[in-house]
Formats: C-alpha cells, sequence, structure tokens
C-alpha cells in the first residue's frame, strides 16, 4: 500500500491498529490530531503555551497507554478530546490546589488603600478642616449641608430663612474663599 493511501484511512482504522499492537498507528492519529489537540488546549488553558505542549504529549501517551479501553464503534477524534478535556480539568484542578508563589503571599489587595494613600488622605482631610474653620459659620454651615449631606439648595434656604439666590451666591463664595485657603494651606507645606 502507498503512503498516500495509508494517510487516508479513517482514524478508527489507525486505532484497531494501535489496539492490535501496531505502536506505529499512533504516528498517524498523532498527523491527525495533534494541531487539533493542541489548539483544543491552549484555548482550555488561556494560551500556557509550555503546558499545553507537555499535556498533548501526555494525551497521546494515555492514548496508547490506554488503547485497550477505546470502544469500538466510538468515534475516535471524541475520545482523544475527552482525553484532552481530562487533562485539562486535572492540569486546572492540580494547580487550583498548589500553594501560590511565595511573591503572592505580599501581594498588596488590590482593594485595600495603601498606606501611603491613606497618610495622603488625612492630610487632605485635616487641610479642608482647616479650610473650613476660615468660613464663617453661616458659610460653614451651608457648604456642609449641600456638599456633605446633599441637601438641596430649596431645603437649605428653608432651613435658614434665607432666598435660594443667597444660598446659591453663599455656597459660590464659600467655594472660592475654600479654594483659596486649601492653596494656602497645600503652599505652606511645599
Amino acid at each position: 500500500m502507498t503512503e498516500a493511501v495509508l494517510e487516508e484511512r479513517a482514524p478508527e482504522y489507525w486505532m484497531m491498529r494501535l489496539k492490535a499492537g501496531e505502536e506505529e498507528a499512533l504516528a498517524h492519529l498523532m498527523a491527525r490530531f495533534e494541531k487539533p489537540v493542541f489548539a483544543f488546549l491552549y484555548r482550555r488553558l488561556a494560551g500556557e503555551t509550555g503546558v499545553v505542549q507537555e499535556l498533548t504529549q501526555d494525551v497521546f501517551l494515555k492514548c496508547l497507554q490506554h488503547c485497550q479501553r477505546f470502544e469500538e464503534g466510538r468515534p475516535v477524534a471524541a475520545w482523544i478530546f475527552t482525553l484532552a478535556a481530562n487533562a485539562a480539568t486535572d492540569h486546572l484542578r492540580k494547580r487550583g490546589r498548589e500553594l501560590p508563589p511565595p511573591e503572592t503571599f505580599d501581594a498588596p489587595d488590590p482593594h485595600q488603600p495603601a498606606p501611603w494613600d491613606t497618610v495622603d488622605q488625612s492630610r487632605r482631610i485635616r487641610s479642608l478642616r482647616q479650610a473650613l474653620e476660615g468660613l464663617t459659620p453661616r458659610q460653614r454651615s451651608m457648604v456642609v449641608a449641600y456638599y456633605v449631606h446633599e441637601h438641596p439648595v430649596k431645603r437649605i434656604a428653608d432651613d435658614l430663612g434665607c432666598a435660594e439666590g443667597t444660598v446659591k451666591a453663599t455656597l459660590f463664595q464659600s467655594l472660592a474663599k475654600l479654594r483659596k485657603n486649601l492653596d494656602v494651606t497645600h503652599e505652606s507645606r511645599t
């Protein structure tokens, strides 16, 4: 038989030859399935190329070791891809049980502020408090009511017994004064 005719044989033919003890039949199965199995594992393991190459080899090693378990009438492709899926699952389970590398033990929690952020935030709060002290009690009460407690202008005007326009003008003036006070506080620290 010519080489071209042998290559055209169905995978099931080569699996039967492998089960009959002809190990060279594995080369034909690998020629047919190695690239598709590699691509399958590559997608499944998010591109871990070194691991994927190793697992692809393991799949064909298991195919050789367990070829007697192959049931006639079942598609060879389905059996080989089941071996590949099992290899990927086993790898992911094993990796999940492994301890993370030592450098990750000290890795900061990305959801927690860094220590210097906390110090910086404390400085900003202290500066803001100092700047608020530079406002009149009326200005301070309007700023706190509007920006901290998020009260609407109408409510502030009603609570303080003044016109809404007065509240708006006072808030505008207060913000300008706060900016100036914060700039002065910032400049004195640098």
